[in-house]
């Protein structure tokens, strides 16, 4: 009766149905190649694409194509003489406790007009330099506006070059005191260069050079006048150890 009941056809069939589908050991420890290519592929992929977002992001990227750098170039104008300048019966060196805090002052405003005019990535390279016109009291800045060609790196800048770096600048400062021997006026000698690297690989050093009349405002000293010129220098770079071109010296 037992093996009767056991061999009745719905328990039989599903005997076999079940026995055909159920693995054998030896099919478990020998699964087909595919069924674990697959799966590893799909995981390296998905690391390959999470460097390339996580560097993309970054302004890199293993494909290219990143965000230019917008770092700014570090600048700080060296003062290399300071000269008061009295109306007064007293001798300059007398007055030069008093002509030093101001060169300082005039130093720090050079240093963020060049910064602004030259360095700055966000200002040449969309060629707008709303920036810098601030630094110019409201008649001089008019002037200036007309010759942003010279007192910037120009409108054109950004179609230009791909970086500018290593900076210096230099300043010699006259002070012009008053009848009670305080700074009135300020005379600003400046030397201001920069290497541009441009689009099409060509070198070239910027160079300033000239004077900015400045007094005091709200916000520092501010250039009421000017009389600056370029003198920009094209280089070719020296040749590297392997035959490739080299940075210049400045």
């Amino acid at each position: 009766g037992l093996l009767l009941s056991a061999l009745r056809p719905g328990t039989l069939q599903r005997a076999l149905s079940e026995g055909r589908h159920r693995p054998t050991t030896s099919q478990q420890r020998h699964l087909p190649p595919a069924l674990w290519i697959v799966p590893a592929a799909l995981v390296a992929l998905g690391v390959v694409l999470f460097l390339v977002l996580r560097s993309g992001g970054a302004g890199g990227g293993i494909l290219g194509g990143g965000t230019p750098d917008d770092t700014i170039p570090k600048l700080t104008f060296h003062t290399s003489k300071v000269i008061a300048v009295p109306v007064t019966d007293k001798k300059a060196s007398e007055l030069e406790h008093v002509a030093r805090p101001v060169a300082a002052a005039v130093a720090r405003s050079m240093t963020a007009l060049y910064t602004e005019a030259f360095l700055d990535p966000s200002n040449w390279r969309d060629g707008s330099y709303d920036n810098v016109w601030p630094l110019f009291d409201e008649r001089a800045a008019a002037a200036a506006q007309q010759q942003g060609q010279t007192l910037t790196l120009g409108t054109s800048a950004g179609d230009t070059y791909e970086t500018v770096g290593r900076p210096k600048g230099k300043v010699a400062v006259k002070v012009l005191m008053d009848e009670k021997d305080q700074a009135a006026t300020a005379v600003a000698i400046v030397k201001f260069q920069a290497l541009a690297t441009g689009k099409d690989g060509t070198l070239t050093m910027i160079v300033s050079k000239g004077q900015y009349f400045l007094r005091p405002g709200s916000d520092g000293w501010t250039v009421y006048s000017f009389s600056v010129s370029r003198h920009d220098e094209e280089r070719v770079p020296k040749p590297g150890p392997s035959g490739s071109p080299s940075a210049v010296s400045s």
